[in-house]
Formats: C-alpha cells, sequence, structure tokens
C-alpha cells in the first residue's frame, strides 16, 4: 500500500460563500474575558458554524506600519469591524519605525501622537487576534477574522478552526455535539502539553488561561497530556530518523512506532482529543508505519476513522478529507 501524501489538491475557488451560522451561536460580554460565542441552539458535531473570508490577509514578516497602512486602506465598514476586535498585546519593543513615520508627517505633535496610537492599535488588534493560514502553495500567511476571532481559547476545545485552502475560507467545525448555553471555544495551541507549559504558550495573547483543563482538579488529566507530550516528541523523532534511514528500518522498527502511536491515541482518546491536528495525525502516522509492517485489518480501520475526523473537523470540501478518503479507497483494495 503505497501511503505517501497525496496532496489531491484542488484549483481554489474565490467564489466561495462566506457564510456564519448565527441561528447557532450569539456573542455576549463576559466577565474577564470579553466578548464570547455561546450556543443558543443544538450544535451536533462536525457542524460548519462559520466559513469566513478574511478582513486582512498578510505577511508575517509585516511590521507595524505595513499593518496599519494595509488596515487602513480598507473599507469604512472592514475598518470598523478590525478596529472593534479585542487588543490585548503589546506594541513592538522596536521603536524605530516611529522615528521613519515622524520623517514623513507633518503637522502638530499631538497629530502625531494620535497617529502613533492609532498604528500601536492596529498592531495590537493583530497580535491578539491572528490566525496561521497554510495557503495551496505551500506558502504561510496571517488572517484577521471578524467573527472568528470571537472565539475564545480552551485547552479542551470544542470547535475546530482551520483555513481550507480549496476555498479561501476560515472554517469553524464543531468536534463535539454542543448545548445550547455552552461557550464555542477553539484551540489557539497545540494542546499536547502540561498545563504549565500550555500556560506559557499563551502568555502571547495576554493572559492567564482558566480553561476546564488547565483548573483540573484531577492530577491525573495532567500526567495523561505529559504522557502524551513525551509521546508526540518520541514520534517526531522517529520520524527525522525515518526520513533519514527508512531503507534501514525492518519490521521491527515499524512495529515499535506503530505500538507508540497507539499508545498516543489511546491517550488522546481518554482526553477528548479527537481533531485532526492531535489524533488526526497519529492515524496518518499509523496508516503509513501500518502498511509496511502487514496490519491490513487495522489499516482499514484507521483510514476509516482518519475520514471521519477530516469530515467532522475540515469538512468534505477540504484537500485533507480528500486524501484521508483516498487512502482508505488504497486500504480497501489492498485487503
Amino acid at each position: 500500500m503505497d501511503t505517501r501524501p497525496h496532496s489531491l489538491t484542488v484549483p481554489s475557488d474565490d467564489d466561495s460563500p462566506t457564510f456564519i451560522r448565527s441561528e447557532l451561536y450569539e456573542e455576549r460580554e463576559t466577565a474577564g474575558a470579553g466578548i464570547a460565542v455561546f450556543a443558543t441552539a443544538f450544535i451536533p458535531a462536525g457542524t460548519r458554524i462559520f466559513c469566513e473570508e478574511e478582513l486582512i490577509q498578510v505577511s508575517d514578516e509585516f511590521e507595524q506600519p505595513e499593518i496599519y497602512d494595509t488596515v487602513t486602506s480598507l473599507s469604512e465598514e472592514k475598518q470598523a469591524a478590525y478596529f472593534g476586535l479585542a487588543a490585548s498585546s503589546k506594541s513592538m519593543k522596536d521603536v524605530g519605525w516611529i522615528n521613519d513615520l515622524r520623517k514623513s508627517c507633518e503637522g502638530e505633535a499631538e497629530s502625531f501622537n494620535a497617529l502613533v496610537e492609532a498604528h500601536e492599535m492596529a498592531w495590537s488588534i493583530y497580535e491578539t487576534n491572528r490566525f496561521t493560514l497554510r495557503l495551496s502553495s505551500g506558502e504561510f500567511k496571517i488572517g484577521i477574522y471578524h467573527k472568528a476571532s470571537r472565539l475564545n481559547h480552551s485547552c479542551a476545545p470544542n470547535v475546530f478552526h482551520r483555513y481550507n485552502s480549496r476555498i479561501n475560507r476560515m472554517t469553524i467545525h464543531a468536534l463535539r455535539d454542543i448545548q445550547p448555553g455552552d461557550e464555542l471555544n477553539t484551540s489557539y495551541i497545540d494542546i499536547c502539553h502540561p498545563t504549565a507549559v500550555r500556560r506559557q504558550m499563551l502568555k502571547g495573547w495576554g493572559f492567564h488561561c482558566g480553561c476546564s483543563a488547565c483548573e483540573s482538579s484531577d492530577e491525573m488529566r495532567d500526567l495523561r497530556r505529559k504522557k502524551i507530550e513525551d509521546v508526540m516528541n518520541k514520534l517526531k523523532k522517529r520520524e527525522e530518523q525515518w526520513e533519514s534511514n527508512h531503507e534501514q528500518w525492518t519490521d521491527k522498527d515499524y512495529a515499535k512506532s506503530v505500538s507508540m502511536i497507539e499508545r498516543g491515541m489511546r491517550l488522546m482518546e481518554s482526553e477528548g482529543m479527537e481533531e485532526t491536528d492531535t489524533l488526526g495525525y497519529l492515524l496518518a502516522l499509523a496508516i503509513r508505519y501500518g502498511a509496511r509492517n502487514g496490519r491490513k485489518e487495522e489499516l482499514m480501520q484507521w483510514t476509516e476513522r482518519l475520514v471521519v475526523i477530516e469530515r467532522k473537523c475540515l469538512g468534505e470540501d477540504s484537500n485533507e478529507y480528500d486524501a484521508a478518503v483516498e487512502l482508505h479507497r488504497i486500504a480497501k483494495e489492498d485487503l
């Protein structure tokens, strides 16, 4: 079974509709977390809640003046949407741009100070609400979204966000059934870490995470996250070894990797981490290694689960879903 990556990239569709399932949620002001998003109706797992076009899409190398110029080139309506977003990040430490701005400006000091403050506000909003996007070309960009930016973080998220490069939209899908009144939370970071590490990673967003995972009194929960972190680190090392000398790998090497992956999957399932960046990633690895280790029956199960996860997290119009379907088709043919 050939399990090399199948990109199946389809030309992007710039005419794909933007839609927000506003009948499923509402935005409310909360104590300590600003505006948050809450379900107003039952949302089944896999539901696409947002399919949103960005306000801006820029290079990760843009600095304050470039962000400000990009934002102020928008329509008045989009500028209002941008400047209405939360701003909790600090200004850049490098203030050389202020001197450059002064050289290009004429006018009173008061108006110049206001211009600097506007630049800093645009930057703070950018840093607080930025999403990393991977385009169909493989290039990475940063996008800012009006509605998706309202989603607060949780280390036990119930929705999943991902830029769909085929339709050029940010999509938000329900990871599990969501009840009316539940807050919709996505994850800003890789959550395969214990609490102390996750909180350190989240400092850049300007808050101390108090989600159910971080505040849990269940010591076993944090221990499981630490074990998941260990498994992921070991698998990354084995991936590097495989990339450099897979010609030398024996059945024993593949069996060892599969055993490690299965352990990681059990831990993730016990933590409810069933989405494409965690369980989906491990399933893809299991398929690659298992195909070389004669695990045909398991391959069918793994590819079936991968199809389900990609459909739930990304939708049937994603390249990842098509790749999973193709792997499942190949697994069926090889039985």
